[in-house]
């Protein structure tokens, strides 16, 4: 048997004594893994030395401003509006200085914020669930819907508040237009009301009271079906903008732009202190100025006062309502639109409850005053359509200029089949008349003819006369809501009607329509309108309330140019007839308003109506008063219509209202009005 040491097998390999100062001997393998390795861990090192030089040097000042960031919130600064004021700069709409309550939700402990709304909506005197939406609104502006109690609890639990990054710089405003007296008693018991803050704000006033409500329209938080919208694109839940009137349609010009207040906050986003770090200032909103004059507008709605205490004198009609329009015949200016009853637009700023809502605006006693009547109120005009019947007689050759008609006070149509008689506002008659004396007298016999006719041409010239003259379409008025009436056609009766019988268009529809009676509506615009064609030469002006947007520094902005008139052709011969019985109307001695104008200080032409319009209240008619007027009559400037709902005759209600308004026109004093000692039309 070999000894161990003489194995050959066992001589290469390295032999561990135990003992410290021998080495150790490595084989190449086991070199060439440690050398790897070791250039690993150089190449590792080599790349975090390589990023923090790029942090620390290259992007150190990002990353300075990143941590400014984080430091630092934004916090809006809400831009005062625009004021709203008449042609001459008066004042219409302003701002004034309020204060509002708001919550700051992350400083409301935690399952105390549903006690807190209730006792502060005992405190503000409304209702929770106004401050429960607006919590919500705030938070998920998608949302509208409130539900029960249960879904709200459910909704706004703490991880709800967490979730939608409230901030501690995030005051969502439950109440606006609070009173000192509200604001001392929420301070003085701030510890009772954690997370609730005070606000100054501005807040829409109106010197003139109650002038004009119906046309300026109001102010509200915007919605979550508008935040949708590409139109609103840019605005956030909590801003306020116009609702209805010249605030809705010039709210991009009035808004302005708010400004920004950086705040230093700690790691909770809470504010560090009270004044900001920076920020960019608040502009102001550009002043609208309007096509309103102020002392006419005035003027207007004391005229509707007045028309309706002269049809009360006699004790016979309710005359409950009313509506005035004066125009610039030149180019469509509105001098005025008024409206009875009307109300005072304060009642909206810093909100309404739903109670004193329905109370002022739906409840049928009130007879709605937020109802813009000049626009919105369709009716049978009576006979101010007169004017539309002698045109388009003339014009389609129906009638000659010297044509007359025998009038013994009533007109039987010349149809076996058609047994009605109509008859004249004169039961006595007015005997032969041609074209100029039938205006001016208003007979409707005369009239009657001419609808006849018409019934018997072909077409329904007389209704697309009407509609060339700016009825039976908007006006295209720079606020919403305008009607857009009706001219009735045999077309229009097929579609509106079921039975068979009232389908049918008859000659008693054509005489209706001749004395504007039957199916035709207009509102006073488009009445104002048509007479404005009258005066100004057949040019259908686009009546318009916005006249140029102004800055801070006076300078317009914008020329609030409306669209271009449409012209009409209407022969000189025909416009000067027309003209010359609306005149007649107003001077002559049998004239229907000669009683107010005659001896009148400005020579005005003008046309009475009366139109009897159903009332479902009482099953039957009455009578609206009208008058539809233009002048100086000879260079017409102003048209003026005025109508009285329930009023009685044009003659002795409406016309002498209309003198109220040209005395503000051509700044006249023509002492106590009156009524005429006679009916007319």
């Amino acid at each position: 048997m070999p000894l161990l040491g003489n194995d050959p097998a066992r001589r290469d390999r390295p032999i561990r004594t135990g003992r410290r100062d021998r080495p150790i001997i490595q084989l190449p393998s086991v070199a060439l893994r440690v050398a790897l390795v070791a250039a690993l861990a150089v190449v590792l090192f080599g790349v975090v030395f390589f990023r923090l030089w790029f942090l620390q040097i290259l992007s150190g000042q990002d990353f300075v401003a990143r941590a400014n960031d984080n430091r630092l919130r934004e916090v809006k600064i809400v831009a005062p509006r625009g004021n709203i004021v008449d042609r001459r700069g008066e004042v219409i709409v302003e701002n004034r200085p309020g204060l509002a309550v708001g919550l700051r939700l992350m400083d409301v402990p935690e399952g105390r914020l549903e006690d807190e709304i209730v006792r502060l909506a005992r405190v503000l005197k409304m209702r929770p669930a106004r401050i429960r939406k607006a919590i919500m609104d705030h938070l998920r502006p998608s949302t509208m819907e409130l539900g029960d109690d249960g879904e709200w609890h459910s909704y706004l639990t703490w991880d709800a508040v967490l979730e939608h990054e409230i901030t501690g710089l995030d005051v969502i405003i439950v109440r606006e237009d609070v009173s000192e007296r509200t604001v001392s008693y929420l301070k003085e018991r701030a510890l009772s009301f954690p997370g609730v803050e005070v606000r100054q704000n501005y807040l829409r006033a109106y010197p003139h009271g109650t002038m004009a409500a119906q046309l300026l329209g109001h102010l509200a938080d915007i919605s979550a079906e508008q935040l949708r919208e590409k139109h609103f694109k840019g605005y956030s839940a909590g801003d306020v903008v116009g609702v209805e009137g010249l605030e809705k349609t010039y709210d991009r010009w009035l808004r302005g732009r708010d400004g920004v207040a950086r705040i230093e906050v700690d790691a909770f986003s809470r504010p560090k202190q009270s004044d900001p770090v920076g920020g960019r200032l608040p502009e102001p909103g550009h002043t609208l100025v309007t096509t309103l004059d102020a002392k006419v507008q005035e003027a207007a709605e004391r005229a509707l006062r007045t028309g309706i205490s002269l049809a009360h004198r006699d004790g016979k009609v309710e005359a409950n309502g009313g509506a005035a329009v004066v125009l610039d015949a030149r180019n469509g200016d509105v001098l005025a639109m008024a409206n009875y009853p009307t109300y005072d637009p304060g009642v909206w700023v810093g909100g309404i409850s739903e109670k004193k809502y329905r109370r002022l605006f739906v409840q049928k006693g009130n007879n709605y005053p937020q109802l813009n009547r000049a626009i919105m109120e369709t009716k049978a005009v009576g006979s101010t359509f007169k004017v539309v019947d002698a045109v388009a007689g003339l014009e389609e050759g129906v009638i000659s200029p010297v044509e007359a008609f025998f009038c013994n006070g009533s007109y039987k149509p010349p149809v076996a089949t058609d047994k009605t008689v109509f008859g004249c506002w004169s039961s006595a008659g007015h005997g032969s008349l041609s074209l100029v004396d039938a205006i001016t007298q208003s007979c409707d016999v005369y009239f009657y003819n001419v609808g006849y006719r018409f019934y018997a041409a072909k077409g329904s010239p007389l209704q697309e006369w009407a509609k060339r003259l700016g009825m039976g379409r908007p006006t295209g008025i720079d606020i919403e809501g305008e009607a857009a009436g009706r001219v009735p056609t045999p077309e229009w009766r097929q579609k509106y009607f079921r039975s068979e019988v009232d389908k049918l268009w008859t000659p008693g529809n054509s005489i209706n329509l001749s004395i504007g009676q039957g199916d035709l509506e207009a509102t006073p615009l488009q009445l104002a309108v048509t007479y404005a064609a009258i005066a100004n030469g057949g040019r259908v002006v686009t009546p318009h309330l916005g006249l140029r947007i102004v800055d801070a520094a006076g300078q317009t902005v914008r020329d609030l140019h409306p669209a271009k008139a449409r012209k009409v052709d209407i022969a000189p011969s025909t416009l000067d007839l027309v003209r010359q019985g609306l005149y007649k109307a107003a001077n002559s001695p049998t004239g229907t308003s000669a009683h107010v104008f005659a001896l009148y200080g400005q020579p005005v032409a003008g046309k009475t109506g009366t139109a009897e319009v159903y009332d479902a209240t009482r099953s039957g008619y009455v009578d609206y008063a009208w008058y539809a007027s233009y002048a100086p009559a000879h260079d017409p400037r102003y048209v003026v219509v005025v109508m009285i709902e329930k009023g009685g005759h044009g003659g002795t209600v409406a016309a002498p209202a209309a003198r109220v308004i040209y005395d503000a026109l051509f700044h006249l004093h023509s002492g106590e009005l009156t009524t005429g000692s006679a009916r007319t039309d």
